[in-house]
């Protein structure tokens, strides 16, 4: 029989109205939801950030209704300086859960804390109240985010276990002293199977007016260096006919003939944009495990990715073609290998959809609990 009943979650964002921002923790909040635990989240918002990003302010109390369950969401706000200062933000986001457990009297019975920095912010309050404390770990870069030396031997002492998204992330924790490998278990990022699917290519051009005979190239992600929108752009222009999606927003705007479209989307209608795709190019330099990339191999498209570890958990030759991403020639070579080949195209195209049979939302939240179950 479970002990776990009800579920905190920490976490420093949860996805508001239509925006796409984290909605990898909403995806895995409402599976423990649909297995019938009952979720709280507390998700800090940065007033610095609603006032110089003009971010949409978020209610501090709100209620997540879905299929006839629900979620109690609590944001509260707090003072945070820029980015770069993470050992200040992060005993901010501390001092705020603080005041707010003050504040409110939530009956839990675990602590799952999403990224290193919410488990060291709720620390305090796990330990005050004996409850069992778990975090996921799914940074690009553990050590940018997370470098503060201050209580780490009470966290790594206290966590009870580390749902890493990669071997990659599993293997930097453990070297930055932050836990040790008998605490970590691999669970590779997962998608709701229920909307990032295999769809019919030619039905999702006709809706979305997408010419049926294109080669068209698919990219998902913040337009920024390290994800690469201008280095796809780039290796675009060395191949003759190809037609481009670039689905993201940020300052680094790629620019090159043949684009289609070009702009943020909510995250319910990415897979239809997706699904009219021959390819999905992220020449990320940075992961945890890329959920763009888990979402498009659902929707049965073959990958031009990163030949880098954070992505060997679920990428190999049977469903990619793995490159330097910082070759704009390496990924044009790809690019063209798989527009001149269908055959290749669709072996990969087949491979992706197979492994992502594994990766359903469903099945990761049932090895996560079982995870947790057993080490408490």
């Amino acid at each position: 029989m479970s002990v776990i009943k009800n579920i905190l979650v920490i976490t420093p964002d949860y996805p508001y109205k239509n925006e796409s921002v984290y909605p990898f923790v909403r995806n895995l909040c409402e599976e423990f939801a649909r297995k019938g635990y009952g979720v709280t989240v507390v998700a800090p918002q940065s007033v610095t950030s609603l006032l110089l990003h003009h971010k949409q302010k978020r209610p501090l109390t709100r209620i997540d209704e879905f299929e006839g369950r629900q979620i109690k969401i609590f944001q509260p706000r707090y003072l945070s300086v820029p980015f770069r200062f993470h050992n200040i933000n992060n005993a901010l986001t501390r001092l705020c859960l603080k005041l707010f457990f003050r504040q409110h009297k939530l009956s839990v019975d675990l602590i799952y804390g999403h990224f290193w920095s919410s488990a060291y912010a709720v620390l305090p309050f796990a330990k005050k109240h004996h409850l069992p404390l778990f975090v996921a770990t799914g940074e690009s870069s553990i050590k940018e985010l997370f470098s503060t030396k201050y209580g780490l031997s009470d966290l790594r002492g206290y966590i009870r276990g580390v749902v890493c998204v990669s071997s990659k992330n599993k293997e930097e924790s453990i070297q930055l002293g932050l836990t040790t490998a008998d605490k970590c278990e691999v669970f590779p990022n997962a998608v709701n199977s229920s909307l990032f699917h295999k769809r019919n290519r030619e039905e999702c051009r006709r809706q979305l007016g997408l010419p049926q005979g294109a080669f068209i190239v698919a990219f998902v992600g913040w337009f920024i260096e390290r994800k690469g929108p201008q280095r796809v752009a780039a290796a675009i222009s060395q191949v003759d006919g190809v037609k481009s999606l670039f689905i993201g927003k940020g300052e680094q705007e790629p620019q090159c003939d043949g684009i289609l479209f070009k702009g943020s989307l909510p995250h319910e209608q990415v897979p239809i944009y997706l699904g009219s795709a021959d390819v999905f190019v992220l020449p990320t330099l940075h992961e945890g495990c890329c959920n763009a990339v888990v979402e498009a191999m659902a929707c049965g498209l073959p990958v031009i990715s990163s030949n880098l570890p954070f992505n060997w958990d679920v990428l190999d030759s049977t469903n990619s073609i793995m490159v330097d991403p910082n070759s704009v020639d390496e990924i044009a070579s790809a690019v063209r290998e798989l527009k001149d080949n269908p055959k290749k195209r669709s072996e990969l195209a087949e491979g992706a959809s197979q492994k992502a049979e594994s990766l359903t939302i469903d099945k990761r939240a049932k090895a996560i609990l079982e995870f947790m179950e057993s080490r408490i």
